[in-house]
C-alpha cells in the first residue's frame, strides 16, 4: 500500500516569501526541505514492511488532508518512519516502550487483532471498520499481546500528535491555511508584526485559501 508521493503545490504568494527578507536563511532552508523532500517509491528503514502497511493505512484515517490539499498528499507514514531514525525530542510517556520500538509493537498489534476479529489486515479492512478500531483504541478499549489498552491509548495520542505536527509544519499546509508566523524576521534583524488582531492581515501576508467541503 502507498500514498500519493506528488509533492504538493505551494501557492505562489507563500513561495515569494520564501525569498523574500522576511526569512531567515536556517528557516527558509528548513521549509524548503520540507517541501522537497521525495516520498515516490518510500521503502521504511525504521519499522518493519508490515508495520509499514498498517502505519500508511491507520495515517490516512487519522488525518485525510483533501479538505487542505487536493492534488496531492504529504506521506505521512513515510516521514513518521523517518524521524523514527532521528534522536527525537526526548519527550514520551513512560509507560511506553521507546518510540520506534512502541510503533512497530502497536501497528503489528493492531494489525494482528484485526485478523483475529475478521480474518483480514488492518490495511485491508473497510474504511468504517478501520475508524470502528481506531475510536476503540482511542477509548481505551483496544489490547494487544505486547501492549495494554493504557498504553495503545497512549500511544495512539502520540501517532495524532506526530501526524498533526509533520502535516502542519508542511509549507504547502501553511501555505493553503494563511499561516505565516515564520515571516517575522531575517537574518540579523527582527520585522514582527504591527498589525494584530483577530482577522486584521498586514499588506505583505497572503490570505488564506481556506478548507475546501
Amino acid at each position: 500500500m502507498s500514498q500519493t508521493s506528488l509533492p504538493p503545490a505551494i501557492d505562489p504568494d507563500y513561495l515569494a516569501l520564501l525569498d523574500s527578507d522576511r526569512i531567515s536563511g536556517r528557516t527558509r532552508q528548513i521549509m524548503e526541505e520540507r517541501a522537497q523532500t521525495s516520498d515516490a517509491d518510500y521503502k521504511p528503514r525504521h519499522l518493519s514492511p508490515e508495520a509499514h502497511n498498517v502505519l500508511v493505512a491507520l495515517t490516512s484515517r487519522v488525518l485525510p488532508q483533501g479538505a487542505v490539499l487536493s492534488d496531492a498528499s504529504i506521506n505521512l507514514a513515510a516521514r513518521i518512519d523517518a524521524r523514527l531514525g532521528t534522536a527525537g525530542d526526548g519527550w514520551r510517556f513512560a509507560s511506553l516502550p521507546p518510540d520506534r520500538e512502541a510503533y512497530e509493537l502497536a501497528l503489528t498489534g493492531l494489525d494482528t487483532q484485526a485478523r483475529q476479529n475478521t480474518g483480514k489486515g488492518f490495511d485491508a479492512l473497510a474504511p468504517g471498520d478501520q475508524d470502528s478500531m481506531i475510536h476503540t483504541m482511542a477509548e481505551g478499549g483496544l489490547a494487544t499481546e505486547k501492549l495494554d489498552a493504557t498504553q495503545m491509548r497512549a500511544w495512539f495520542a502520540d501517532l495524532r500528535a506526530d501526524c498533526v505536527q509533520i502535516f502542519i509544519s508542511h509549507p504547502a499546509v501553511q501555505a493553503q491555511l494563511g499561516i505565516d508566523a515564520i515571516f517575522n524576521g531575517g537574518d540579523g534583524f527582527f520585522q514582527g508584526f504591527s498589525a494584530m488582531g483577530e482577522g486584521v492581515e498586514e499588506s505583505w501576508e497572503p490570505a488564506a485559501k481556506g478548507i475546501r467541503p
